[in-house]
């Protein structure tokens, strides 16, 4: 029993194993009871996640094909005129569950290089209640996962969930970001979110209207993927707001503080850019 509160075991059909992922074992020792993790075990694990772990994370995502993850688009940052597809929209992901939990993000736990908030790990039907089993997570109301989801979106935090059309296979709701996530800050380091690996994209591209673009910068700060430059355009006086759109994930966080609301959300890509199957992932 203690070592499943730890972390350090996982239930099987056999009975207790240990895990032999060592990335698994991370996610599980930091996402236990906060009274069990100490001090000097986050700081151990940080200390093996910059020298070794995430080059060996970076290696790895990028062998899954298609991606085993896949962002998804803020709710609110959606025009109004599209129709999500069920396993996109975050309400009907999170309407889908039947048990919920939030946990503290192990991620941010271990590198604390962000102000983000920590409680915002959000769980699903069989990982909920081994997360409530373990004491590393606690339980939520419907209303309450509503609130903690669009509390994070609004702190540009960015959807995550398993790349698959299906709203059974996803047991978790990640709300990440570019400096800590063991995701997306490996992929960013080298360099592989240009080229897509290790990390789908969400079905939509941020694009930018310059002419009402007043050049305030705010979009730079809440992209996660560093995909927003402001650069001189043909014809205004003042650098604007540009999108890479080899690095845009379609996450939106910067469509929802643009005052001017000179960024939207636009479709680019067809419902098959979402497997219907994946080797790594049950539907």
């Amino acid at each position: 029993v203690v070592y499943k509160r730890q972390g350090l075991v996982h239930p099987s059909a056999e009975g207790p194993v240990f895990y032999k992922e060592i990335a698994l074992l991370r996610d599980e020792m930091l996402s236990s009871d906060p009274a069990l993790i100490s001090v000097k075990m986050v700081r151990l694990w940080k200390e093996y996640y910059n020298t070794v772990l995430q080059y060996e994370l970076s290696d790895w995502f990028v062998t899954t094909r298609p991606p085993m993850l896949r962002i998804v688009p803020a709710r609110k940052a959606v025009p109004d005129d599209v129709e999500l597809l069920p396993y996109e929209d975050l309400y009907e992901i999170m309407n889908a569950a039947k048990t919920y939990t939030v946990r503290d993000c192990c991620c941010r736990l271990q590198q604390e290089k962000c102000d983000k908030p920590l409680h915002t790990c959000i769980q699903f039907n069989e990982r909920a209640d081994y997360a409530l089993m373990r004491g590393g997570g606690e339980k939520l109301s419907r209303e309450k996962m509503f609130e903690i989801e669009a509390m994070a979106e609004d702190e540009g935090l960015v959807p995550m969930v398993a790349n698959i059309a299906s709203l059974e296979a996803p047991g978790y709701l990640c709300m990440c970001c570019g400096c800590c996530c063991v995701v997306i800050d490996p992929l960013k380091r080298m360099d592989k979110l240009r080229k897509e690996e290790g990390l789908a994209k969400s079905r939509f591209q941020a694009e930018v209207d310059v002419q009402e673009c007043t050049s305030c910068g705010t979009c730079i700060k809440r992209c996660q993927f560093d995909a927003i430059k402001m650069k001189r355009v043909e014809g205004e006086k003042k650098r604007k707001a540009t999108v890479d759109p080899e690095l845009c994930y379609g996450c939106g966080a910067c469509v929802l503080t643009c005052e001017s609301e000179a960024i939207r959300l636009k479709l680019v890509r067809p419902p098959e850019h979402i497997p219907v199957e994946h080797p790594a992932l049950i539907a």
